[in-house]
């Protein structure tokens, strides 16, 4: 694990095209108005509504970009306050700003109990009702940096079979959350497993690969009458489980070929992923990821209190989507400078503080470790 440093910017335009999916399944799923010619039909059902896998991609970054956290990481403690006040900053302001929302307009919300579970993106095993409904892939990142981190601290302790543990919790995890599998994937391109010449051929087109992992992905929900999130051995019967795993696995094999032919910026497709634009969105895209929700949702109740929905009929759910566009960019770029940038690096300071003022930081735990957001980081 060599902790690959700087930045990719192939996966870094991968942020926003994958942010952006998310988007636009959102707006397809809105509930308003859809024109007759895409209600229902194989393009929406297959392929715009597979977009929501945008976030099943997500997890496949943050896979790749664990293997440089660790490795430059001086310490656990450090690991673990990078990612908390990675995620946690963005995450708390758009619950502060939905709840107020919420008791303007009366719109109810969880019980004070799990209001704060929400604050610490809780675990897929543990059910607390979204405030953000975006939020919930975040419980998925936590866990996924805690196996990491637990692993990576028996690796130091000198524990015999550290990996082994890490891949058997992992899989268990997997099995019952399948939604996470392309976290895997992104941890052993990362590793550099799959540099070798032999490997070359699976990052060839990337595009195509990607175009197959959303479909298939997608048609895994269609055949099988159910969420992703739902197939599983303690939610459905055993044999009927046992029938979708080839074709997750088949899924998570189509999502590793496209992962790897982005990391490795092949083709058009890895031109098109560096051109400023994709650059630009990659960097607001977790903020865009948490704030689009809430300026969807100001937009529709607008849209339906001033009676736009019944004269624009059909072309509603185009208008939504150009309505909400606009500021939730607008939005996601401030929330990306001041909190995901200046207020990340403010609070990392105060650990590099505390440490200088302790015997730690004799030992080079936090020597010459400049204070900066690592973009590399989803």
């Amino acid at each position: 694990m060599s902790g690959r440093r700087g930045l990719n910017l192939n996966v870094h335009g991968a942020r926003g095209l994958f942010a952006m999916a998310v988007f636009v399944y959102h707006v397809v799923n809105s509930g308003l108005p859809t024109p007759a010619w895409l209600a229902g039909s194989y393009f929406q059902t297959y392929f715009l509504e597979s977009f929501k896998s945008g976030v099943e991609l997500f997890f496949g970054i943050s896979g790749y970009v664990i293997v440089g956290a660790l490795a430059r990481a001086p310490s656990l403690r450090v690991f673990t306050w990078e990612r908390i006040t990675r995620l946690f900053p963005v995450l708390w302001a758009t619950l502060f700003v939905i709840t107020l929302l919420a008791l303007g307009t009366g719109r109810p919300l969880p019980s004070l109990g799990m209001w704060l579970l929400n604050f610490l993106a809780m675990p897929p095993f543990f059910d607390v009702p979204q405030v953000n409904p975006a939020a919930w892939s975040l419980g998925y990142e936590m866990t996924f940096y805690a196996l990491c981190a637990a692993a990576w601290w028996l690796r130091g302790r000198g524990v015999q079979g550290w990996l082994v543990i890490g891949v058997a919790v992992g899989a268990l995890f997997l099995i019952f959350f399948p939604r996470a599998v392309l976290m895997i994937c992104g941890v052993a391109i990362a590793s550099g497993r799959l540099d070798g010449q032999r490997w070359r051929w699976l990052g060839a087109f990337p595009s195509f690969t990607l175009i197959l992992f959303l479909v298939v992905w997608r048609a895994i929900e269609v055949r099988s009458g159910t969420f992703i999130i739902s197939i599983s051995p303690a939610l459905m019967p055993f044999g009927q489980w046992l029938t979708i795993v080839p074709a997750i696995i088949l899924s998570g094999a189509l999502g590793m070929m496209a992962l790897k032919g982005i990391v490795d910026g092949r083709g058009p497709f890895g031109a098109f992923l560096r051109t400023r634009v994709m650059q630009w969105l990659g960097t607001i895209s977790y903020s865009f990821y948490l704030w689009h929700p809430v300026v969807m949702a100001a937009a529709k109740h607008a849209m339906k209190t001033v009676g736009v929905v019944e004269q624009a009929g059909a072309a509603s759910q185009l208008l939504f989507g150009l309505l909400s566009i606009g500021p939730a960019l607008a939005i996601a770029h401030l929330s990306q400078l001041y909190l995901e940038a200046r207020l990340t690096r403010k609070l990392r300071r105060l650990l590099e503080g505390r440490a200088a003022r302790t015997p730690a930081a004799v030992d080079g735990l936090l020597a010459d470790r400049k204070p900066v957001l690592d973009r590399t980081d989803r």
